[in-house]
């Protein structure tokens, strides 16, 4: 129950705060529609009270240009009213053309010396400008590729020398191209001050605006590919970087003046439709990725027709360029305002506050190009512009969101640091009492094993000594003390041998196979001889390979419980033992035979020859193998060790 009313709580807070986002933003846009409204631009009639100085523009005229473009053409004037776009008036034309401003100047005779300025809110593309047949600016190219004034503000101040009282004329040669809005911007003449702070006011909006984003957009842009490049699970920054990188470049067109080497007007047309196509595109692409959703067959539509637009716009003819861009261009906003509603709905189905954030960013896309959608249709001076003051916004915002994203990442990612440290501090903790048990169970073990030993070695040594005494006791009527005190010295020998041998360290290996068999020998020809049991023992001269102290080992207790066995129950009379390399040299085999009664040799599995159990664990203990065969007359133990050379 308290889960739910915090969780409750939680979204009734998250919602709370959109909504006083919203509000904000509303307000916002009020504020900003008011500034249209009351930024009415200087007025185009002048006068100064003070100095009693008057201006007014009279007419103004265009004309197509004559082969002679140093001169204005004495026939072919129209009237018409700036701005004048000659795409509607002589599509389609590519050329120069002849603006003709008549203006007047009315002022007393003690004003004389007063200057005034002119402004031009732009020239598309490029142009040239006179005042009274006096020159006083030209654009740096006026052929392709053209400089591109059109987007850039200008003003001159206009000396009173230059200045007549009466009619004064304004020529300006435009050169332009047919599709781009050739033409000539609103004209404007006034007091220098007033002139001076209009045509700043319209640089901040049209270029410095935009030029503060490109710069923030390259630093964001920079920062998601890094981001991307160090982490390339984090599709979002990589699609956010190439985002960028198309905004950059479309945006480059709006503040560039200067020509483009060997990128003529059309071709840069075509090239900055295809950066917002591909912005439009990216732009889609990001959100969804940021979003973490993934739409396969709308990706795949979007990614096709965006690439059939790029494949006409740059082999689509110029007389059909100028539709070509207008459709393009109504495209991208289509798109882009799609993606903006529908970010709203990704947004409410998953309810993050990043994507939140994300989705009232886009959401004020869709307010901004309403209204610069307005002004473009309705061509309104006094109307302003939104985009150059939401582009640098937006972009903050967006560092603003991704940033926070980074941060939260980070978070999580220390959280889980921490849930891991303490995790791997647990495990080390139970791996180390795990430890402690391996070890104490290792210990047991060890103690168990050598307990096992030793209980071999006593059963195979000193319990054959003992065998042997106690046989050798009941063939012999009369004892001597001197026997008796034979057999306690060898039963101690032995006892002696079993506690020296708990452990091979320290154990010499003897010099050759006689030596290693001597001792075995010695002790049972005797008894042998006493039972009347015949003894052949075959053995080499040397090692043709010198066994470790353990394999030595083995094999005189194997050997000594064989022949323990023999003479307590096989009733033989004959015996051979053998100790040989096979022919390979890869084995030592240790053969005992004997002709006696014989045995079952499946009770062994059963547990009922303690001896040959014992024998066949020590062989196996080694990684050696193990062999019995027995019946009637004839009885074979085989032990064979492998060398490892």
């Amino acid at each position: 129950m308290q889960q739910s009313q915090s969780s409750r709580y939680s979204t009734q807070s998250r919602n709370t705060f959109l909504s006083l986002i919203y509000f904000v933003f509303a307000c916002f846009s009020l504020v900003f529609m008011q500034h249209s409204v009351a930024d009415v631009p200087l007025a185009i009639e002048t006068s100064h009270p003070d100095n009693q100085c008057t201006t007014k523009i009279i007419s103004t005229q265009v004309a197509k240009a004559t082969d002679d473009l140093n001169h204005a053409p004495k026939t072919g004037w129209e009237n018409v009213e700036l701005p004048h776009n000659w795409d509607l008036h002589w599509h389609p034309y590519t050329g120069s053309a002849w603006y003709k401003i008549i203006w007047s100047y009315h002022c007393t005779s003690s004003a004389e010396n007063h200057p005034f300025a002119l402004s031009i809110d732009r020239i598309n593309l490029a142009g040239i400008v006179y005042s009274n047949n006096e020159l006083i600016w030209r654009d740096k190219s006026l052929v392709e590729p053209l400089s591109r004034s059109w987007n850039m503000p200008r003003y001159w101040i206009l000396s009173s020398s230059s200045i007549k009282n009466g009619p004064n004329e304004i020529l300006v040669r435009v050169v332009g191209v047919q599709s781009q809005n050739s033409g000539l911007g609103t004209i404007k003449i006034g007091e220098v001050d007033q002139i001076t702070q209009l045509t700043a006011h319209m640089i901040f909006e049209r270029r410095t605006l935009y030029f503060f984003n490109i710069i923030i957009t390259i630093i964001m842009g920079t920062t998601g590919l890094l981001i991307w490049c160090l982490r390339r699970q984090e599709t979002a920054f990589g699609w956010f970087a190439l985002n960028c990188l198309f905004w950059v470049l479309f945006a480059s067109n709006i503040i560039i003046t200067e020509p483009i080497p060997f990128l003529t007007s059309l071709l840069n047309a075509r090239l900055n439709m295809i950066f917002l196509v591909l912005y439009i595109l990216t732009s889609c692409l990001f959100v969804w990725r940021f979003c973490n959703v993934q739409y396969p067959t709308l990706e795949k539509s979007l990614s096709l027709f965006s690439s059939i637009m790029i494949l006409l716009l740059v082999f689509c003819p110029e007389d059909y360029l100028r539709a070509l861009l207008i459709w393009t261009f109504l495209f991208c906003c289509v798109l882009f305002i799609f993606n903006c509603v529908f970010i709203q709905w990704i947004a409410f189905n998953k309810r993050k506050l990043d994507i939140y954030l994300l989705a009232l960013v886009f959401f004020s896309f869709v307010v901004i190009i309403a209204h610069d959608l307005i002004f473009i249709s309705t061509r309104n001076p006094n109307f302003l512009m939104w985009t150059p003051f939401g582009a640098p916004i937006t972009s903050l915002v967006i560092s603003f969101i991704l940033g926070w994203r980074i941060s939260r990442n980070m978070r999580h990612i220390e959280k889980f640091n921490q849930m891991l440290e303490s995790t791997v501090e647990k495990v080390t903790f139970d791996l180390e009492q795990s430890l402690d048990k391996k070890h104490q169970l290792e210990l047991d073990n060890t103690r168990l094993q050598e307990r096992l030993a030793l209980s071999h070695d006593l059963h195979d040594g000193l319990g054959g000594s003992i065998v042997r005494s106690m046989i050798l006791l009941e063939h012999s009527e009369h004892i001597e003390k001197k026997q008796v005190m034979s057999m306690f010295k060898l039963l101690r020998n032995d006892l002696r041998q079993v506690i020296d041998s708990g452990s091979s360290i320290g154990v010499k290996v003897p010099t050759s196979p006689v030596m290693w068999v001597a001792p075995l020998r010695h002790r049972f020809v005797q008894l042998f001889e006493e039972m009347d049991i015949e003894s052949t023992w075959i053995f080499a001269n040397h090692w043709g390979f010198v066994p470790p102290p353990l394999h030595c080992l083995t094999l005189s207790r194997v050997a000594e419980e064989a022949l323990n066995n023999i003479i307590k129950h096989s009733h033989a009379s004959d015996v051979e033992v053998s100790l040989i390399e096979d022919d390979r040299r890869q084995n030592i085999i240790l053969e005992i035979k004997d002709n006696g009664q014989g045995f079952t040799v499946e009770t062994v599995a059963e547990g009922l020859h303690v001896g040959l159990q014992s024998m066949q664990v020590r062989v196996k203990r080694i990684g050696g193998d193990f062999h019995i065969s027995s019946e009637a007359g004839l009885t074979v133990i085989r032990a064979i060790i492998p060398i490892k050379r």
